[in-house]
């Protein structure tokens, strides 16, 4: 596929170059024009990143499979006749090998047998599109051209998509008004996934949930403090940004929102944390590092799973057809996104659960094993071993303020009652417009090679299959969580490992089965105290009304953050961690 998007990049200069003769006997073709070599690139680049996410969503699908319900009732049928196409296939190469030997009855049998065969597929593939769109677009995405995304943007919205290849990276830009791409051979993928790691090399922060390191005591506070470590390299931050996304800022002139869609290295990287300009002073400077420009400045992100993805929330998980975008060619309303509306509380958050860890100022450590492989006993997580991970007491802090915030229209639960038994039988999920999870994330490299991430609640005396712990990512895709936002203040919960296309973790990506329009992730282990505040404020922008949408909450926040106090978190290892993923707007 990369080789075949190569051929629609180079199409305009082999155009130029075949319109160069003048022989007489050869036909040229009519030359597309630039506006349908951009289209055509544009969808190539969105198959590109779907067939890179096959293997993934392959996976994700039969974790559905496994499980009860509709939807795995639904998939586990597909999957069934989807083998007996496969036999008929067989079938078929057994009777090419026989050749003139076999009755035409019985290559007809067989050829009448696959189409019904497939008829049958594809109307339970119309049946889950139906009754789990978001599921369905997430596991079967399809290419909108750019005239089709054009129609779905808001006037203050563009988009912006970077394929990263084996030659170079390709960036298209894409407004109601206009389009424009761009290509750098400088960022190609081993160059840029070099670049990337250098900058999340600098990340390591203390007091961060799920990490060893908590921070010691700061005067007059309990702010994080940076631990010594290599600082963020803002001139190389500048030249992402220069070869990346200035090429294409004609066309985003005046626009206040991007939705980007990303791939390979950057899929671990916050698009907000580049910087616009050369950077001035010492990037050990807190007070040069505090006047940088960043793209965060200049745009509110919100990042989108697929392109189609936006079709699916701008047209299908809506309450009702009247809600759907103007520019939607279909329209189709939720019975579960007509509940968030109709009742059910404002917010409904879990979190701060009990554990044993514990910060010592002797060692400067938490009382935290190592993760790696470690956290599973068998099939189920060990209750003892998530146990002894360390406590965040500033994830309880952030609850009770969200808590008081919202009032009466708030389900909070913390400590012992935080359970992974109390988010299964929830009554207050299925109604809630705001979900907030705050508490360790656990990346699958950090609970064992064959396990799933999840998210940690206090663990239960012994565990069982309802309740060990750990909220897994197939646990999570079987719940009704059809909220407005739904946020995992914890730590690496929002890219895999950046080298497929399929950049969104199998934790973020399962609250999307789930149902939520929008989920705010982090990329690396966050500082307890920073994402406090960032918490706070963001719900504060969004309860005050006092910004426009999601997006524009998160980005007010992330400023306010960095200028809190004598600036301890102007670096972006605090502010820039989290990316919202999904709807940007109310």
């Amino acid at each position: 596929m990369k080789r075949a998007l190569s051929r629609t990049l180079a199409l305009p200069l082999i155009a130029a170059l075949l319109s160069a003769q003048t022989t007489p006997d050869i036909k040229i073709e009519p030359v597309p024009s630039p506006e349908v070599l951009r289209s055509e690139a544009f969808e190539a680049a969105q198959y590109a990143q779907i067939s890179g996410a096959a293997a993934a969503l392959d996976r994700t699908t039969a974790r559905f499979a496994a499980g009860g319900g509709p939807l795995a009732v639904l998939e586990q049928e597909r999957d069934k006749k989807l083998a007996e196409i496969e036999a008929v296939d067989r079938q078929f190469s057994a009777l090419i090998e026989r050749g003139a030997q076999v009755p035409e009855e019985e290559r007809r049998a067989l050829t009448q047998r696959r189409a019904a065969l497939r008829t049958e597929v594809d109307a339970i593939e119309a049946k889950i599109a139906k009754g789990f769109p978001q599921y369905f677009d997430l596991t079967r995405p399809k290419a909108l051209d750019i005239a089709a995304v054009q129609k779905l943007l808001n006037p203050d919205e563009a988009m912006v998509v970077i394929l990263v290849s084996d030659d170079a990276s390709y960036t298209w830009a894409v407004t109601r008004e206009g389009s424009t791409w761009s290509r750098s051979e400088a960022m190609k993928q081993d160059a840029l996934a070099a670049k990337v790691n250098t900058l999340r090399a600098s990340m390591e922060v203390d007091g961060a949930r799920g990490s060893g390191r908590q921070p010691p005591p700061a005067a007059g506070g309990t702010a994080a403090v940076a631990p010594q470590g290599k600082a963020f390299d803002r001139k190389l931050a500048f030249e992402l940004y220069k070869e990346l996304i200035a090429p294409v800022e004609g066309v985003l002139k005046g626009k206040q929102v991007l939705l980007t869609n990303v791939s390979g290295p950057l899929t671990s990287l916050p698009l907000a944390l580049l910087v616009t300009a050369a950077p001035q002073g010492a990037d050990t400077d807190p007070a040069a590092v505090a006047t940088s420009p960043w793209l965060i400045d200049k745009y509110a992100l919100a990042e989108l799973p697929s392109v189609s993805a936006l079709r699916s929330l701008r047209c299908l998980l809506i309450e009702k057809p009247a809600d759907a975008h103007p520019g939607c060619d279909t329209k189709s309303g939720s019975a579960s996104y007509a509940q968030v509306r109709g009742g059910g509380v404002a917010l409904a958050a879990y979190g701060a659960p009990t554990l044993a860890g514990a910060y010592t100022p002797e060692t400067g450590r938490s009382v935290t094993p190592g993760l790696a492989g470690q956290m599973y006993k068998g099939k189920l997580a060990d209750p003892e071993k998530l146990r002894a991970l360390a406590y965040l007491p500033q994830a309880k802090a952030e609850l009770e303020s969200l808590q008081k915030s919202f009032g009466g229209q708030s389900s909070v639960v913390i400590g012992d009652a935080a359970t992974e038994t109390a988010v299964k039988a929830s009554k207050a999920l299925p109604g809630a417009r705001f979900v907030v999870f705050s508490t360790h994330g656990l990346l699958a490299t950090e609970v064992g090679d064959n396990a799933e991430p999840g998210l940690v609640f206090t663990p239960p005396k012994q565990a069982s299959e309802l309740d060990d712990g750990l909220l897994t990512a197939s646990e999570v895709s079987q719940l009704k969580i059809p909220a407005d936002l739904v946020v995992l203040s914890a730590c690496n919960t929002a890219a895999g490992d950046g080298k497929s296309a399929d950049g969104l973790s199998g934790l973020a990506k399962s609250f999307l089965f789930a149902g939520a329009r929008s989920l705010l992730v982090s990329h690396w282990a966050v500082s307890d105290a920073a994402t406090s505040l960032l918490m706070q404020q963001t719900f504060g922008n969004i309860q005050k009304g006092d910004v426009a949408g999601r997006a524009r909450a998160l980005q007010a926040a992330m400023k306010t953050v960095r200028s809190e106090g004598t600036g301890q978190f102007v670096s972006p290892k605090y502010w820039a961690a989290f990316t919202l993923v999904g709807e940007p707007g109310k």
